[in-house]
């Protein structure tokens, strides 16, 4: 297959979709999640359709192209939402500048590019004259990133799909997702017995690392500039760039950390955590007291009681959004569970670990209860194949992940792609996104090859 053919349109397709900034908004007639979300699909959906394909607007919540016929409907599931873009960028975050051979903005690794690759590896498959004895249908969601009710309503008003795979995770294939859970610590406190924290604000999504913290102290009649040099000096130790500003009695902090996706926090350094710690010997309040003794920097859940583990790893357990204002409290901790637990077990456990802190509410927000396929299965095995055909690398094998995507939402669907080694740096969740040219003529032939296989030596009809 000639990529050459249709690398421009996928290209511009790119570039045109990551400049519309597709975070969660207030909603708007025909866009539930917002403007930006709204005007993606729609203008995904024109792409589609001029490319002839069927196509469908599922009232802003997600939408499809559809090709073929058949009792079958195999699902190809990605997204167009977003997290929002968080500081330190080259590029700007919603430019779609192609510089050096990438493509740089939010979105093009996750989920954007992937999607739109996808979209034209199919369209490739129709150019090739193959006859789709199945339904094809690739899937833009809208809300993957908080919450998932794009596919909520797609499940509720349209045909569920036979099987099928999510471009939204890595190579050569996801053979099981670990359970996700999001847990809320909160309660009050009082500001401080002497120095006072005022407020603290850290994280921009709860399922990534926080990259930033911002805290206010009032020093309450004590010295101002060795507090700050103190709480500075704290930081330094564990190597902890900050920056602060002092105006009378009040010291505000910009605490910088690194960010990660919340699924690897280990790969992070906690904006939050570091924060706090700075301030344990600085603030004395039941806050920054329970933060270092049941959370601190670790990131397994240690202190909290409720560690595990199991042949694919440690659980992870990530505070992503946290703050204190008012004298009240709210720590948010998204978590990704090893096989050997599961959720109802790690909240007791965090519950029986509290116990003897009055006044802190522990809140289950939401709980994601991941899969495990047979990695031996027609389906792996038929996308492994895929993969190491086109790439050559005949050593790499089927993956367990603690990231979630769309394919717990479906039946017989797992993740496929787009992160791989060797195409350049894929972050996402982070600064910097972008995808190398190299890195979408590989994800091209790799799914082009996939998906004509998937659809014609898979099948789950009974």
């Amino acid at each position: 297959m000639d990529i050459q053919k249709y690398l421009p349109q996928i290209v511009e397709t790119i570039q045109n979709a990551v400049r519309i900034k597709t975070v969660l908004d207030t909603p708007v007639e025909g866009g539930p999640f917002g403007k930006g979300n709204k005007e993606c699909l729609e203008y995904v959906l024109s792409v589609a359709d001029k490319l002839g394909f069927k196509t469908k607007n599922l009232d802003g919540y997600c939408g499809y192209a559809e090709v073929g016929e058949g009792d079958e409907l195999v699902g190809i599931i990605g997204h167009l939402d977003v997290v929002p873009e968080g500081d330190g960028w080259i590029h700007p975050a919603y430019s779609g500048e192609l510089v050096d051979g990438e493509i740089w903005g939010r979105g093009t690794i996750d989920d954007k590019g992937p999607a739109i690759i996808s979209l034209f590896a199919v369209k490739a498959l129709m150019d090739d004259g193959m006859k789709f004895s199945k339904r094809v249908r690739v899937i833009f969601g809208c809300n993957e990133e908080t919450g998932s009710k794009c596919v909520e309503h797609y499940l509720e008003v349209d045909d569920p799909i036979s099987y099928g795979v999510s471009p939204d995770s890595e190579f050569p294939v996801i053979f099981a997702e670990k359970t996700i859970n999001n847990i809320e610590l909160k309660g009050k406190s009082s500001l401080g017995k002497d120095v006072k924290l005022v407020r603290l604000d850290g994280g921009i999504v709860i399922n990534a690392v926080p990259d930033i913290c911002k805290f206010t102290i009032d020093a309450n009649g004590k010295n101002a500039e060795e507090i700050a040099a103190k709480i500075e000096s704290n930081l330094k130790a564990n190597d902890i760039k900050s920056e602060h500003k002092i105006d009378g009695e009040r010291i505000d902090f910009s605490v910088f950390g690194k960010a990660a996706h919340g699924s690897i926090p280990q790969c992070g350094v906690n904006a939050i955590s570091y924060s706090l710690d700075a301030l344990k010997d600085v603030v004395n309040c039941d806050f920054v007291r329970i933060y270092n003794t049941y959370i601190s920097t670790c990131v397994h859940g240690e202190k909290l009681g409720c560690y595990a583990s199991d042949e694919y790893g440690d659980i992870a357990v990530n505070v992503g959004l946290c703050k204190f204002e008012n004298g009240e409290y709210s720590i948010k901790i998204n978590s990704r569970l090893p096989f050997s637990t599961d959720t109802n077990t790690m909240f007791n456990s965090i519950k029986k670990t509290l116990k003897c802190e009055n006044g802190v509410e522990i809140v289950l927000m939401s709980d994601s209860e991941g899969f495990k396929i047979d990695p031996n299965s027609k389906m792996i095995q038929v996308l492994t194949s895929a993969y190491r055909k086109v790439t050559g690398d005949v050593k790499i094998e089927p993956i367990c992940t603690p990231g979630g995507t769309y394919a717990r939402e479906f039946s017989n669907c797992v993740a496929f792609g787009p992160e791989m080694s060797g195409y350049g740096e894929m972050i996402i969740h982070q600064p910097n996104e972008r995808i190398s040219l190299e890195a979408i003529k590989a994800i091209f032939e790799i799914y082009h090859t996939a998906y004509g296989d998937l659809i014609n030596e898979v099948s789950f009809k009974k």
